[in-house]
């Protein structure tokens, strides 16, 4: 199984295709309860003519689930990404992200902007400006992690069964509460804003009709990010667009990366 043994657990990643020029790599990122299967569907559509390469982000399904709650950072997962980059030989990559992989890969463009060559962002947002909205999403992401802490931390659930997140293909996929509780406790505590102004690359914005709660945010990034199209409103789609509707979503992205500069 394709893991890499880094930073305190392993991360477990899926590759597929091969890149069809030096700039033709592709890193998904996922968000909160879902896995690298998320992506399955551009996997498939995508690996003709690029590398493409699906992360389970640590705390989540086929990753490990480090025991100390301060291994779980928003830092922390920028850096896990940055390491499978650097084991595959990736220097530059089109980064997509959904929801939490999509705040991760805006957080990887400020930190590492020379290894973006696009990003795809996805059913999610920038962070926060104000205090007190970060303190309001904070406390409701307090809020599920005791809920699942009362239950066991080493609780092992199925995520398909339980209908956490969304996974393509039929492989089994489970979840520790352990994981699922430090994540929401320590990555996704306190986001802050990641400047959409400051996002010098090409970005293509995408989120489902019914996406409501990161609607607003998706216009907000596609009207302040300078080289950005859309947003790109997947119809009848939730805020897994890229799994309810991978033909639409699909070939949205392709156009946007047709014209991407070498």
């Amino acid at each position: 199984m394709p893991k890499l043994n880094v930073f305190g657990t392993h991360l477990y990643y899926d590759e597929a295709g091969k890149a069809a020029g030096p700039g033709n790599n592709m890193v998904l990122v996922h968000g909160f309860g879902d896995s690298g299967l998320l992506w399955a569907h551009q996997m498939t559509h995508f690996k003709d003519r690029y590398r493409v390469i699906a992360v389970d982000m640590r705390g989540h399904a086929r990753s490990g689930v480090p025991q100390e709650l301060g291994l779980y950072t928003q830092d922390q997962v920028v850096e896990d990404v940055r390491a499978i980059m650097d084991h595959l030989g990736v220097e530059r990559a089109v980064m997509g992200g959904h929801s939490l992989g999509g705040y991760t890969v805006m957080r990887f463009h400020q930190r590492y902007p020379d290894r973006v060559r696009a990003m795809v962002l996805s059913g999610t947002g920038p962070g926060y400006r104000r205090m007190d909205g970060a303190r309001q999403w904070t406390e409701m992401n307090e809020k599920a992690a005791a809920e699942y802490e009362a239950k066991g931390l080493d609780t092992v659930v199925d995520a398909r069964k339980e209908g956490i997140g969304r996974h393509g293909g039929t492989e089994p996929i489970h979840h520790t509460l352990r994981g699922l509780a430090y994540v929401r406790r320590g990555v996704m505590r306190m986001p802050p804003l990641v400047e959409p102004s400051q996002m010098d690359v090409p970005v293509i914005v995408l989120i489902g009709e019914q996406d409501e709660p990161f609607i607003n945010a998706a216009k907000y990034v596609a009207a302040k990010a300078p080289r950005a199209s859309g947003p790109v409103i997947l119809k009848g789609a939730s805020h897994w667009a890229n799994f309810d509707d991978p033909a639409g979503w699909n070939a949205a992205v392709d156009a946007f990366l047709k014209d991407l500069p070498a």
